[in-house]
């Protein structure tokens, strides 16, 4: 079955740190990039602190029916 109004496949920014994930979507007037970064680099500048930044790619192959 070839679905008609098929989009692309979203893109996420996800932060992983000491504290948990904190997740960077596309947001209104923003670059998720650079918001990411930024919030990872504040993360590594505590005493032992570390971050890492994976960008997440999802595509909906078939929908729920």
């Amino acid at each position: 079955m070839i679905l008609n109004k098929r989009g692309g496949p979203t893109v996420q920014f996800q932060v992983r740190y000491q504290g948990g994930r904190k997740q960077f979507d596309r947001l209104e007037g923003e670059d998720p990039t650079v918001s990411a970064r930024a919030f990872a680099a504040a993360q590594r500048e505590d005493g032992k602190g570390w971050a890492e930044i994976a960008r997440i790619t999802t595509e909906v192959v078939e929908r729920k029916r």
